[in-house]
């Protein structure tokens, strides 16, 4: 009998080239940077609050919110022993007084009730197979007027590649399946409202966040293609063919090489209230 891995994503050692993963990890959380910025300081995000950053994996995001809480503390939570390694090495300059870091899972958090002005959790819900019980426990570390934002994907609605990669979509679909076997769902995204209003949020809102070639150069997404790190582990599981992955590897180069392909990554922002009115 087999169980249910309390995250989809890697655990510590399992991915046959973590650096790589790595790599892709802050170039995505580079390039989606300034405008998620933009949205958070629209909902509310000032320099004196302290903010939770729900799944802080590696610590790339946690840095950027540092930077724009001057006055304010983080905190990262994050449950893999590896990723959290990682953040204490990579944000070791900073932890202190401003930032904490804390190994633990986002369903239950070792963590005060009602401590967080902010609570971010960024592309960890499509990993975890409670993502309902997530939201209500990121409702209890918030302080009442306490806001929530959700950083994450719907596969339906992922993005646009001009032209089409034909192999592309087959490695893509063996993806979702693969980490919906884990306990993931690369489909959450769909489900978030809802999910928060039963978990007691009000104002909730929804923002799209698009980041494109055309905008940045193909460089700055050409990481997010990069088909044989990202389906390393589906190979080792005999989840996918060599042959698969060459061969989508070739179509990606093709793709790469041509100055007139297009490449578009969307990702969701959903956001809601703790009602003002909820005990401390």
């Amino acid at each position: 009998m087999t169980t249910t891995p309390r995250s989809s994503y890697y655990s510590a050692g399992e991915h046959p080239h973590p650096e790589y993963e790595l790599k892709r990890l802050r170039e995505q959380a580079l390039v989606f940077w300034p405008k998620e910025l933009r949205n958070l300081q629209q909902l509310g995000l000032r320099p004196d609050m302290d903010v939770l950053d729900a799944g802080s994996g590696p610590g790339f995001i946690a840095e950027q919110l540092l930077e724009n809480v001057p006055e304010g503390t983080v905190t990262g939570l994050e449950l893999d022993a590896g990723l959290f390694a990682q953040s204490r090495s990579y944000l070791a300059a900073y932890e202190g007084r401003r930032l904490n870091l804390v190994q633990g899972s986002i369903t239950d958090a070792p963590l005060p009730d009602a401590r967080f002005d902010l609570a971010l959790a960024r592309l960890v819900l499509q990993h975890i197979a409670e993502p309902a019980q997530a939201l209500s426990e990121l409702g209890r570390v918030l302080r009442p007027g306490g806001r929530l934002v959700v950083a994450d994907a719907d596969d339906a609605l992922w993005g646009s590649i001009h032209p089409g990669i034909p192999a592309l979509v087959e490695v893509m679909e063996l993806r979702r399946r693969h980490q919906a076997q884990r306990g993931g769902n690369r489909y959450v995204g769909r489900a978030v409202p809802a999910m928060m209003r039963a978990a007691g949020f009000t104002d909730i809102t929804v923002e799209a966040i698009a980041v494109t070639s055309d905008e940045l150069g193909m460089d700055a997404l050409a990481g997010q293609l990069d088909v044989r790190a990202r389906t390393a582990l589906m190979v080792k599981e005999g989840v996918i063919s060599e042959e698969l992955v060459a061969r989508t590897e070739g179509e990606v180069g093709d793709f790469l090489a041509d100055p007139a392909s297009s490449f578009m990554l969307l990702m969701f922002l959903y956001s809601g209230t703790k009602p003002a009115g909820e005990p401390r």
